[in-house]
């Protein structure tokens, strides 16, 4: 075993010696334990939230050929490389792009809202990866409400005192297919660190 794999099982060793995940399935372990190696918070298995048929609801999004949309640059960069290869998956950030930007002002909005619905235009089936903004995931909620025609699955783990903790409620509380978490916490490297560990549940990697 490598150094870094080494160091890396040493960690999951102290997550599991120090959390109770007795109430999760094998696959949610996985994706918890991920968020907090990734955190560094054990609170984070309080906090974590799958919606009732997640793992079903992913796979079934997963055969659709979904594009992975992220809020900001950092969730993008975020995702490993590896199993983007693995599962096929493209991801896309459009919160620089040049129409989202020109939108956002005209319109009085966030860019991060108004790339939300530049891509909700574009794509038929998504996976939306939230880290950052509580008005990105605001607007999926909103958009994804009586649109039967778009398969949706959401991490929704913005991070922040406006909005994250009441955004991430809304989710949890809709019929969205979702992954999220409780309270003000969560972040690009969360929401990363959660993708990761569903393409690691999906495709044994």
């Amino acid at each position: 075993m490598k150094k870094g794999e080494m160091i890396e099982k040493e960690s999951f060793d102290i997550i599991e010696q120090n959390v109770d995940l007795s109430n999760f399935s094998e696959e949610e372990k996985v994706v918890v334990k991920r968020v907090i190696h990734a955190s560094g918070d054990f609170e984070f298995a309080k906090l974590i939230y799958f919606s009732k048929e997640w793992l079903t609801d992913f796979k079934n999004i997963l055969g659709k050929k979904p594009s992975v949309i992220c809020d900001v640059n950092m969730v993008k960069s975020g995702i490993t490389e590896k199993y983007l290869r693995v599962s096929g998956l493209k991801t896309y950030c459009f919160i620089s792009d040049d129409e989202v930007i020109r939108r956002a002002k005209e319109l009085n909005k966030t860019r991060a809202e108004i790339s939300m619905e530049y891509a909700f235009d574009r794509f038929e089936n998504i996976i939306f990866v939230i880290g950052n903004a509580p008005t990105a995931l605001l607007k999926v909620i909103e958009m994804s409400k009586d649109r039967d025609d778009k398969a949706v699955f959401v991490v929704g783990m913005p991070v922040g005192f406006v909005k994250a903790a009441e955004s991430k409620k809304m989710l949890a509380e809709s019929p969205i297919p979702c992954i999220t978490n409780f309270g003000t916490k969560g972040g690009s490297g969360i929401a990363a660190a959660a993708f990761n560990a569903l393409i690691k549940v999906c495709y044994h990697v």
